[in-house]
């Protein structure tokens, strides 16, 4: 990607949130984005970066012109983000993000692993991109996903579905961004800090981006567990989405969140089962070296990671 030829008086985006999904990226990007001296994308996930992701179909597949377009709305702001959370999972990201801005600022947010996987494969149903209902059976395709096999039709990006792939990453692709950034340009938050005392946490984020700390977001959960009322409209705006914004780019650069009212039409809150404790003792298991690595490089306690409770 050559990045050099950029618009006239467009501002490169400074600030990425890199992942995890489902990790409270969304509610973070959401009380950033209310902050006045900070801008957000309106398009949530573009992913651009991560050239070695594999997209499918129309998704994700943003030129550099397009993707500067998502910062056209730019003012006097002094901090410009995008979140996508599947930066995380690329190797290439990180060094291609560098490229295009050696300044940028990094947010990595995490959770247990085993919350993480099993609340992304109940996010992806609704969306279209999970076909396997069962959450072990989903592990268990993963072996045949990696090598292209057996994915759903409606996947945009095959990476989506490799859920433990994910988890065993964690400890490289994090590492990576602190090599390549430095460790006084990421932060790293976890989950359960987050949730426990949202006001502090956002307090230290603003505090890391150089902006006015003082301010206060309005604060409502965001992106919870949801269900799909009609499986064939959620199909129809999952393929039509890119291609309809982008046609309405050419006019309006601001999205006009007709896709976004008809996807809540079309869905309705629900409580996801619990996860068997088998599994997740399983799981735990399975995923202790990771946490192990993890407390390493965070140089924090993760111990309720990997025990069950």
């Amino acid at each position: 990607m050559a990045y050099g030829k950029l618009r006239k008086n467009v501002r490169k985006p400074n600030l990425f949130i890199v992942g995890a999904p489902r990790c409270g990226t969304t509610s973070l990007y959401s009380y950033l984005k209310q902050h006045p001296e900070i801008f957000f994308t309106e398009t949530k996930e573009p992913h651009y970066f991560g050239r070695d992701l594999t997209r499918t179909g129309s998704m994700y597949n943003y030129t550099l012109e397009e993707y500067l377009a998502l910062f056209s709305y730019v003012k006097n702001q002094k901090i410009i983000g995008e979140a996508s959370p599947h930066y995380l999972f690329s190797k290439s990201a990180p060094h291609e993000i560098y490229k295009f801005n050696p300044a940028s600022k990094i947010i990595i947010m995490l959770r247990n692993p085993v919350d993480m996987i099993y609340s992304l494969h109940s996010r992806y149903v609704y969306s279209g991109n999970e076909t396997e209902v069962d959450f072990m059976k989903a592990l268990k395709l993963e072996e045949y996903r990696l090598n292209g096999e057996k994915l759903p039709k409606q996947i945009d990006l095959i990476e989506k579905l490799l859920y433990k792939t994910y988890v065993y990453r964690l400890p490289e692709q994090i590492q990576s961004y602190l090599n390549i950034f430095g460790d006084k340009n990421v932060i790293i938050i976890l989950f359960f800090q987050f949730i426990s005392d949202i006001k502090k946490i956002y307090k230290t984020t603003l505090t890391f981006l150089g902006v006015d700390d003082n301010f206060l977001p309005n604060i409502a959960r965001k992106n919870p567990h949801k269900d799909t009322r009609s499986k064939i409209v959620r199909n129809m705006l999952k393929s039509s989405a890119m291609p309809l914004g982008k046609f309405r780019a050419r006019f309006i650069s601001k999205p006009l969140g007709i896709t976004k009212l008809l996807y809540d039409l079309n869905s309705r809150r629900t409580k996801r089962t619990d996860l068997a404790e088998d599994v997740r003792f399983a799981l735990q298991n399975e995923f202790r070296s990771v946490i192990d690595q993890l407390e390493e490089i965070l140089k924090k306690d993760l111990s309720a990671w990997k025990n069950n409770y």
